[in-house]
């Protein structure tokens, strides 16, 4: 018997034991909760951030696409504000990233790993949470940014409906959507 969260990862680990399977697999979701809208945590002040993305640089969450779309949208006059939390693991990103920002004159900051409490503070200095990540077991800075009563823009994957309701959807795959 597995437990999981989500009826994606039910679908993943069902697709993963496939016919190898032994007599009777069961695979039970038990949902953390599935996040309703609060309303923003912004108390009368103006956001600092247009967009926030919390998560590391694993290939996974998508930051190479995220970034390719920003340079689009700077091609078009657009330069909105988006604050990213790479780990020092991400060096090459965070190499990248810099490099992007002053030959696209991109506004993008990379504030660092940041303690749980800080990323709850995070989430009232931002008009939106974008979520651009290809894979999630669960997805946790959804539900946060849900509760904080931040609007999201995220990849339209089932991982994503299971644990909140965006504002707008895209494909991940795509700088362009």
């Amino acid at each position: 018997e597995y437990i999981v969260q989500t009826p994606s990862m039910q679908h993943a680990v069902l697709r993963w034991y496939g016919a190898r399977a032994p007599g009777r697999l069961e695979v039970r979701v038990l949902p953390f909760v599935k996040a309703r809208h609060s309303p923003p945590a912004h108390n009368g002040t103006v956001p600092v951030w247009d967009f926030v993305y919390v998560a590391d640089g694993e290939a996974h969450k998508n930051h190479r696409t995220l970034l390719a779309a920003w340079q689009l949208l700077a091609r078009d006059g657009l330069h909105p504000s988006l604050a990213l939390t790479l780990s020092t693991r991400d060096m090459a990103l965070k190499q990248e990233l810099a490099a992007l920002t002053d030959r696209a004159g991109l506004r993008i900051k990379d504030l660092g790993h940041m303690p749980h409490e800080n990323v709850l503070s995070l989430y009232a200095t931002a008009r939106a949470m974008i979520f651009p990540s290809t894979s999630e077991s669960f997805g946790l800075p959804l539900i946060e940014a849900t509760h904080a009563g931040l609007p999201i823009l995220a990849s339209e994957l089932d991982y994503v409906r299971d644990v909140c309701s965006p504002v707008q959807t895209f494909d991940p795959t795509s700088a362009v959507s």
